[in-house]
Formats: C-alpha cells, sequence, structure tokens
C-alpha cells in the first residue's frame, strides 16, 4: 500500500514538473516569434504576410478595391522582411512594380534592410464604371499614398537612401485584371502627375 501510494505521489510530481516545463517552454517560444519592428539597428522579425479576405475572390469594383488594398500591404510587408513571393504573385506584368519588388530583394539579399517606407493607402477610386466590371476587363484605379519616412541599410547598418515623409503623398495608377477566380495588376506605378477625378 504504502509503496502504491507512493509511487502515485511521485507519479503527480512527475507530471506536475512536466507541466510547468511545457508551459515555460510555450512562453518562450510565443516571446521569440512575437513581432518586432524594424530599428536603426536591425531589421523587423516575425512579420506576418497579410491575409486575404472573401472580397477580393469577386469580379467587381469593390473586389478591386480590396485586391488593390491587398497589394500595398503585401509591398509593406515586402519592404520589413524582404519577401518579395507574395507581392509578386500578385503581379501579371505590372514592370514598375515588379522592379520595386526587386530593388527591395536586393537590399536584403546584400544584408541590409528597411526602416519605414510603407505606404498608407489614404483611398482607392475605382475610374471604370462599376458596370463595366467583369471577369476579363481591364479595371483602372487611381490611388493616392502617404509612404511613411524611409531608410535602407546596408549590412553594416549604415545608411544607404533616406526619404523624409511628404504629407503631401504621391499619387499611383493601376489597372487590375480579374481572371480564373484571381485579380492581378497588369499595371501599378506611382504616377505623381495623375488627378483623382472631379466629383459631383
Amino acid at each position: 500500500m504504502k509503496i502504491t501510494k507512493l509511487a502515485a505521489v511521485a507519479a503527480v510530481a512527475i507530471a506536475a514538473l512536466t507541466g510547468c516545463g511545457g508551459s515555460t517552454e510555450s512562453s518562450d517560444s510565443t516571446s521569440n516569434t512575437a513581432p518586432t519592428p524594424a530599428s536603426s539597428t536591425a531589421p523587423a522579425q516575425n512579420i506576418a504576410a497579410p491575409s486575404t479576405n472573401d472580397l477580393m475572390s469577386e469580379p467587381t469594383a469593390a473586389g478591386a478595391k480590396a485586391f488593390l488594398h491587398h497589394a500595398f500591404e503585401l509591398k509593406s510587408y515586402a519592404q520589413q522582411t524582404g519577401d518579395i513571393e507574395p507581392l509578386l504573385a500578385s503581379l501579371d506584368g505590372a514592370e514598375a512594380a515588379a522592379a520595386d519588388a526587386e530593388a527591395i530583394k536586393a537590399i536584403y539579399d546584400d544584408g541590409g534592410w528597411i526602416l519605414g517606407g510603407q505606404p498608407k493607402v489614404k483611398q482607392i477610386v475605382i475610374t471604370t464604371p462599376a458596370e463595366e466590371v467583369a471577369e476579363g476587363t481591364e479595371v483602372d484605379a487611381l490611388i493616392p499614398v502617404n509612404p511613411d519616412a524611409y531608410t535602407s541599410f546596408n549590412e553594416a547598418g549604415e545608411v544607404q537612401e533616406t526619404r523624409p515623409f511628404d504629407p503631401a503623398g504621391s499619387m499611383y495608377s493601376a489597372t487590375v485584371v480579374y481572371s480564373d477566380g484571381a485579380w492581378k495588376a497588369t499595371y501599378l506605378e506611382e504616377t505623381p502627375d495623375a488627378e483623382l477625378p472631379a466629383t459631383e
């Protein structure tokens, strides 16, 4: 009886210790994977790729807007991580956007990183009439954007390029097409001289 009782107590003690060890490990794991923004001394860490939403699967003006918001989120993600594959997957042509993505990748491939510069979309104006938006149709848009202040660093942590915050922002023009159940940008480029259509 005594032996059985001692064994039971030992088993409970071992289980408790194992449980404590497990929770500590889980806590460490959580803290080690918490997202950390970039700084002047280190790149961002553990930044998750932006998720999609159901609206993006619709061949509508609202779907085009949702997709374009996502495309700029993917650019922001690329600037923070150097991972341009999700952004490139959203493009079909769009040479200027692809070239921008490759320039981002080159900084990270050389051991550098980017601080700031994330594009803040102010609004997305679909200039193609809503009734004309359909699968296979080219849909045009104008997108006023305010990028954050931008600094790129090399592997040694030396500043390579800086761009201050411009409260006036800039304008992007885009053409997107819905095909095979998904939107793709065939054109996405900064066009500072483009103007939003006048509202009545």
